[in-house]
């Protein structure tokens, strides 16, 4: 099958007696206020007729620029990351902007080799979800100055850079006093054992909650491996049989909350007679699970917004060559039957 011809802007200025700059200004809509409405929909008008395609190839030698950003995600098939991601690509593409999805598996040389791919494709921005131990790497990924960097989900307090994230302290608390005021006396806390951000912070929010209701905190750490593995199940297990006290347990992550509910099954532990649970980050399964499971849910669609909106200013050099863009948004508790209380927010 012989292969059909690509139709240039050459062509299109031949064929309509048109100027190539004219043709350029309208196609890269930088028309208006320049040229007439007319010649405007007569150009468009064709290009529709013929398929007209740019060549990215061409723009990018010019500009520099592809219009391409990737989101690297701890796991992309997560319903959390898969949500945000959603949400983003909607926003860029109105922008002008395509989106690459990628996941890191948590793993520091997949992430690696994944920006060193991506940069040879020369993209424009990189919104990463770091694996554990890459501040340094993030570090140098800034320092080149050739992408924009917008950090989500976890930052770092020693680095000034640009990041978009939950306000998990304050969400760990809040989530934490429910449990308490629920009528729990003994709260548990179920994490991962990493140096993500988000991880210390949402600690540090649970011991703060407590430090005045009960003599010392409860804690599981689980190892990334483990959180979704009968491993960490059987961990989990063990803390409840360490610490029969345990009333209430709060989980960092819907991955811990789902292996979790799979172990307090096994045990025929009963919620909330037993135990009042709630967990960071919603999923439809936690309202349809019997009982209903408390969320502290995440604001997808602002962060996905903010994420674009302040990696588009970033790109657009808006907030000046060393400037950074940095958010920290509210959660939302959502109290379903799992504490107790038959109150929905």
């Amino acid at each position: 099958m012989k292969k059909k011809q690509r139709v240039s802007i050459k062509d299109i200025s031949t064929e309509l007696g048109i100027s190539i700059t004219t043709i350029s200004f309208i196609i890269n809509k930088k028309a208006k206020n320049r040229i007439s409405d007319e010649v405007i929909k007569k150009v468009e008008d064709y290009i529709k007729k013929v398929g007209y395609k740019p060549n990215t190839s061409a723009q990018t030698l010019r500009t520099g620029k592809t219009k391409t950003i990737v989101f690297m995600a701890e796991d992309i098939s997560d319903p959390f990351f898969s949500a945000v991601a959603k949400e983003m690509e909607e926003i860029a593409y109105k922008n002008g902007y395509k989106m690459i999805y990628c996941s890191t598996e948590n793993d520091k040389e997949r992430a690696s080799e994944l920006i060193s791919l991506f940069q040879d494709r020369q993209v424009d921005a990189f919104i990463i979800t770091p694996p554990e131990n890459f501040q340094q790497e993030i570090q140098e990924l800034i320092a080149q100055k050739n992408e924009v960097v917008m950090l989500f989900d976890r930052r770092y307090t020693t680095t000034d850079h640009s990041y978009v994230i939950l306000n998990n302290f304050n969400g760990a608390k809040t989530a934490a006093e429910k449990l308490i005021a629920s009528g729990c006396l003994n709260v548990a806390y179920v994490g991962l054992a990493s140096d993500f951000s988000c991880m210390s912070e949402r600690l540090e929010g649970y011991k703060d909650a407590i430090k005045n209701h009960q003599s010392q905190p409860i804690s599981l750490l689980l190892p990334f491996k483990d959180v979704k593995s009968k491993a960490g199940r059987t961990q989990f297990k063990n803390l409840l049989d360490q610490h029969k006290n345990i009333d209430g347990i709060l989980f960092a992550t819907n991955g811990l909350a789902i292996n979790g509910l799979k172990g307090l099954k096994e045990l025929n532990k009963k919620i909330p007679d037993e135990l009042a649970v709630i967990t960071f980050d919603d999923r439809d399964l936690f309202e349809l699970h019997s009982p209903s499971i408390s969320v502290l849910s995440q604001p997808v669609p602002a962060l996905a917004t903010e994420l674009i909106k302040g990696t588009l200013q970033l790109l657009k050099g808006k907030n000046g060559p060393n400037e950074t863009f940095q958010k920290i948004l509210p959660g939302k508790l959502i109290t379903r039957d799992s504490c107790n209380l038959g109150v929905y927010d």
